[in-house]
């Protein structure tokens, strides 16, 4: 009975220190899996497990994009369309804003761009690449905040002119002279322009008191006056410049279509018509067919 009970318990020890090694394995094996998870997991505080917390990331980011100009193309349609400055625009490929573009032609657009990596979202980005999220939105349009992709290209705001005047000199001067738009209201600002939970807000929403007047931004002729889903009453003007502008929710319209109207003048009055919560001008701002922030319009 001792003979047999000593090899039985030597074999308990055996077994039991396999089973330790096991154990040992497996947490070290666990924590190589979990490690990285985790760190995707929490947005904007990412950094790869084990590596030094001194490490410098790589910025992900690429200078310069080409386009290929098409119809209708404007040097400061290209602009408002990559929300670049027009004089880093001009800079970069030796252009004053009288030249006419052609068909065809490739121009370099000075932007940054940043592929979305796995874990990546729109927050974490902006983190980053120290912008802010709204502006990040607002330079990719096209893209969903809430659903962004592996491979996403997206744009990074904030490309300065002064980093290709360093290292292009144009050879001719230019001035720029953009008229601004006047305010349609005077009011707080209760909705901004870009994304939110519910999609893509295409303007700003001025909150007045009912019947207040609404004013022409700029000089133009009607080409819409009534109703429109959501809307509700609405006017649109087209400006000389190319540009439209759009004033919904009104309780009643005071212009006709093709009718001229001059910059100040009333064309309508304050309302709640269409889905709204509560009394303001819904305002946008369109530049061939595509809405810009009407912010970066008025003055």
């Amino acid at each position: 009975m001792v003979y047999v009970d000593y090899w039985s318990s030597k074999a308990r020890c055996t077994m039991k220190r396999k089973w330790i090694s096991s154990l040992l394995v497996g947490i070290i094996f666990l924590g190589s899996v979990v490690g990285p998870v985790a760190a995707a997991l929490c947005p904007g505080d990412f950094l790869p497990w084990m590596s030094a917390a001194t490490a410098e990331p790589e910025t992900g980011l690429s200078t310069g994009r080409d386009h290929v100009v098409r119809n209708g193309d404007t040097l400061w349609a290209l602009s408002r369309e990559y929300h670049v400055d027009l004089d880093a625009l001009l800079l970069m490929n030796n252009l004053d804003e009288n030249d006419l573009l052609t068909v065809g032609r490739t121009l370099k657009i000075p932007i940054s761009t940043c592929t979305v990596k796995k874990g990546d979202t729109l927050s974490s980005l902006a983190s980053r690449y120290q912008v802010s999220v709204e502006a990040l939105a607002m330079a990719n349009q096209g893209k969903d905040p809430y659903q962004l992709e592996v491979g996403d290209v997206l744009i990074i705001p904030g490309f300065e002119a002064d980093s290709i005047a360093a290292s292009s000199t144009p050879s001719r001067g230019y001035s720029i002279d953009l008229a601004a738009f006047g305010w349609p209201v005077s009011g707080a600002v209760t909705s901004a322009y870009g994304w939110r939970k519910s999609g893509f807000h295409h303007g700003v929403d001025i909150a007045q008191e009912t019947g207040a007047p609404i004013k022409a931004a700029a000089d133009g002729i009607v080409i819409f006056s009534g109703a429109k889903p959501i809307y509700g009453k609405t006017v649109i003007i087209s400006h000389n410049d190319g540009r439209e502008t759009l004033y919904a929710h009104a309780q009643s319209i005071l212009v006709h279509k093709n009718q001229r109207v001059r910059k100040g003048q009333i064309i309508a009055l304050v309302g709640t018509t269409g889905r709204t919560t509560g009394p303001h001008v819904h305002f946008e701002v369109k530049l061939n067919g595509k809405t810009v922030n009407p912010l970066s319009q008025l003055r």
